[in-house]
C-alpha cells in the first residue's frame, strides 16, 4: 500500500502507478512496477493525472518502456503536449533574451522565478515543464524602470486583467498583485515581481538578503541569475503551501522533489532546518516536504523532520491537502472562485457578508497592482456594483453553456465549495508566527 493512502482514500491502482512512475526510481523495482502496468486502466490514469504533467508522464513512459502498453493515442497526446511546450519555450526564450538585453542596457537586475528555472534545471528537457508565464523579480526601486523595459519590448497588460479585484480575494494581506503582460499576437505571458512569499512582509528576510546570494545561471544558453538553491526550495514550498494551499494540483509537488533530487548535496539540510525555525517556514516547510516524500520518495535526511517540529494537526492537514492535490483541475474554469467561496460559507448570514464583501472590499483586500491599475482605484460601493456587474456580463454566458452541456452541475458547485471550505480550513490550523498573539 502506498504511503499517501492513509491520508487519500480514493487512491487507486492508477494513482499508484503514476506516483511511482513519477517518483524516486529505486522506490519500487522494475519487475514490480511492469506487472502493476498490466493491470492499469489507461483511460482513467489519463483522467487523474493533469494535462500539465503529460509531457513529463510521456517521457516516463517512454524511458521505463512502458510506451508499448499504453493506448497509441493516449501516448500520442503526451507527445503533442511536449510539441506544443517546445515551441512555447521557443517564443519564451526569444521574447526573455530581447528582455534580457534592454534590461543590462538600462542597468535593471532581475531574477528568474519558478517554471523557466524548474524547466531548464530540474527536468531533463524544458519541452515536459510547460509555463502559462515568465515570473520576474526587479528590485523595488527599479520597478518602474523596469516596466518601461517590459512596455519597449511591446508588452501590454491585456483587458481580461481590467479588474485585477478578482485576484486580489486570494491574494495574501499585503501582497503586491503581478499582472501578466502579453505580447500581442503571441501567447507569451511576463509577471513583474518585486516580492516573494518566503520574504517581507510576512517573514523576517529581507528581499535583500534573496538578492545577496544569487547565483548565476545558464538555461539552455540564456545566461541569468536565479536565487541560490536554498532560497529557491523556499519559494517554490511557500508559493504552493502557504500561496495556493495545495490546489495547484501535484504538478508543483513534482516541481520540488525534482528541485531536490537535482540538488543533491547542494542543499544543506541542516541550515534549512535551522532556518526554517528562525524563518518561521516551519509548519508550511514540515508539512509540504513530508508530502513529497511520501508521494514521490523524495529523498530528505531524517534530520529535517527531526529538527523542524510538525504543525498542529498534521494528520488533518495531509488528508485536507491532498484533497486539493487530487481534486479535478477543471473546476478551476467551471466554477467562479467567488462563487465557491460563498457556497462554501456555513450560514447563509456569513454567506450574505461574503458577497457584501465582495461589492465592498476592505483596504487591505484592495491592495497594489504591478503594473498599477487604474481599476483598482474604483473603491467603494460603485466600484463593486460594477465588479459584480462586470462579472455577470463576462462570466454568465460561457457558465450557461457549461450548464447546458452537463459540464457544470449542482454536484460540481457542492464539490467546489467542499474544497474551498477546505483551503479555508488550512489556512485556519497553520498561522504564521507574525499573526500570533
Amino acid at each position: 500500500m502506498h504511503r499517501i493512502a492513509t491520508y487519500y482514500k480514493d487512491l487507486s491502482t492508477e494513482h499508484e502507478f503514476l506516483l511511482e512512475l513519477l517518483g524516486k526510481r529505486n522506490q519500487v523495482c522494475h519487475h514490480e512496477l511492469e506487472n502493476k502496468a498490466t493491470e492499469i486502466n489507461w483511460p482513467h490514469l489519463f483522467f487523474i493525472t493533469s494535462p500539465d504533467l503529460y509531457g513529463y508522464l510521456g517521457y516516463r513512459l517512454m524511458k521505463l518502456g512502458f510506451q508499448s502498453r499504453c493506448p497509441a493515442s493516449s501516448f500520442e497526446e503526451t507527445v503533442n503536449v511536449r510539441r506544443a511546450t517546445a515551441a512555447q519555450w521557443l517564443r519564451f526564450r526569444f521574447e526573455l533574451r530581447r528582455l534580457a538585453a534592454e534590461f543590462a542596457r538600462q542597468h535593471v537586475d532581475f531574477l528568474l522565478l519558478k517554471g523557466a528555472v524548474l524547466a531548464s534545471l530540474a527536468y531533463p528537457d524544458a519541452s515536459m515543464r510547460s509555463v502559462s508565464d515568465i515570473d520576474i523579480l526587479v528590485r523595488s526601486d527599479n520597478l518602474a524602470k523596469a516596466l518601461e523595459c517590459v512596455y519597449a519590448a511591446g508588452f501590454k497588460c491585456p483587458g481580461r486583467y481590467a479588474h485585477p479585484e478578482n485576484l486580489m480575494e486570494s491574494a495574501l494581506p499585503g501582497e503586491e498583485i503581478s499582472l501578466p503582460v502579453e505580447k500581442p499576437g503571441t501567447r507569451a505571458l511576463i509577471e513583474v515581481h518585486t516580492q516573494l512569499e518566503s520574504a517581507e512582509p510576512w517573514f523576517p528576510v529581507t528581499i535583500g538578503q534573496v538578492w545577496e546570494t544569487s547565483k548565476p545561471a545558464n538555461l539552455d544558453g540564456l545566461k541569468v541569475r536565479i536565487p541560490d538553491q536554498h532560497e529557491f526550495l523556499f519559494h517554490l514550498i511557500l508559493h504552493l503551501a502557504r500561496g495556493h494551499l495545495f490546489s495547484l494540483g501535484l504538478r508543483p509537488l513534482l516541481d520540488v522533489h525534482l528541485w531536490v533530487e537535482c540538488q543533491g548535496e547542494l542543499l544543506n539540510w541542516k541550515w534549512i532546518a535551522a532556518e526554517c525555525g528562525r524563518r518561521g517556514y516551519g509548519d508550511w516547510a514540515h508539512l509540504t516536504l513530508k508530502i513529497v516524500s511520501d508521494t514521490f520518495g523524495t529523498r530528505i535526511p531524517p534530520y529535517f523532520f527531526e529538527h523542524v517540529p510538525p504543525p498542529p494537526a498534521l494528520d488533518r492537514l495531509q488528508r485536507l491537502a491532498y484533497e486539493q492535490i487530487w481534486s479535478d483541475r477543471r473546476l478551476d474554469s467551471l466554477v467562479p472562485p467567488r462563487l465557491a467561496m460563498t457556497l462554501s460559507e456555513g450560514s447563509v448570514k456569513s454567506a450574505v457578508f461574503a458577497l457584501l464583501r465582495r461589492v465592498r472590499p476592505t483596504r487591505q483586500e484592495r491592495g497594489s497592482t504591478v503594473p498599477p491599475s487604474t481599476g483598482i482605484e474604483s473603491a467603494g460601493l460603485t466600484g463593486g456594483f460594477r465588479r459584480i456587474l462586470n462579472d455577470f456580463r463576462v462570466k454568465t454566458p460561457q457558465y450557461l453553456r457549461a450548464w447546458r452541456k452537463g459540464t457544470l452541475r449542482w454536484s460540481t458547485l457542492q464539490e467546489a465549495a467542499r474544497l474551498a471550505k477546505g483551503r479555508l480550513e488550512i489556512k485556519q490550523l497553520i498561522v504564521d508566527p507574525h499573526q500570533r498573539k
